[in-house]
């Protein structure tokens, strides 16, 4: 099995770990995409390149991602929160899924959601947000989690969430059918 977890943070902190603690623990072939370290252009919109040929005509290192999203049996999408949000690097990246509404080459792929910020409220509407991208690219979520963290390298001390990630990842094994 193939996980692929997609890393919205634009630094090295919780979510960086948070990945690293479910990955390790699922005992599965995994790659982590940085969007922080990949050069994404901002979708043009309108809809041009996606209702005819469906797919993006942008040359940057989303067409390397499509590859890798479509070839995983499981894709985590994972980002902080920032202002009830994902990060604006993971709304990038989501924006130029748009060719998945199109061609549905992701219809009934299984993605699990992951978030962390500073206050509770705001992490859900995150969650919100990731979850309403499943929808319009016709996924499947087999489930999310959120911590609660306002200052980098908070987690590795919370032996409660270490415990939930060790156990989220040895789950995700388990949704593959």
């Amino acid at each position: 099995m193939k996980i692929l977890a997609i890393n919205g943070s634009p630094r090295k902190g919780n979510t960086d770990f948070m990945l690293k603690t479910i990955l390790g623990s699922a005992k599965a072939d995994s790659e982590v995409i940085y969007l922080r370290d990949k050069k994404i252009m901002f979708c043009g919109g309108g809809d041009n390149c996606c209702p005819v040929r469906k797919a993006c005509h942008i040359k940057d290192d989303m067409p390397g991602i499509y590859e890798k999203l479509e070839k995983a049996d499981i894709v985590i999408l994972a980002s902080p929160c920032y202002f009830s949000n994902v990060t604006a690097r993971m709304k990038n990246f989501i924006d130029r899924c748009n060719p998945y509404y199109y061609n549905k080459k992701l219809k009934g792929k299984k993605f699990f959601l992951l978030s962390v910020g500073g206050y509770e409220p705001s992490i859900k509407e995150a969650i919100k947000v990731m979850n309403n991208f499943l929808k319009c690219i016709y996924a499947e979520s087999i489930g999310s989690y959120y911590a609660v963290a306002d200052k980098a390298g908070v987690l590795k001390n919370n032996q409660k969430v270490i415990k939930e990630l060790q156990n989220i990842g040895k789950g995700l094994i388990n949704n593959k059918k």
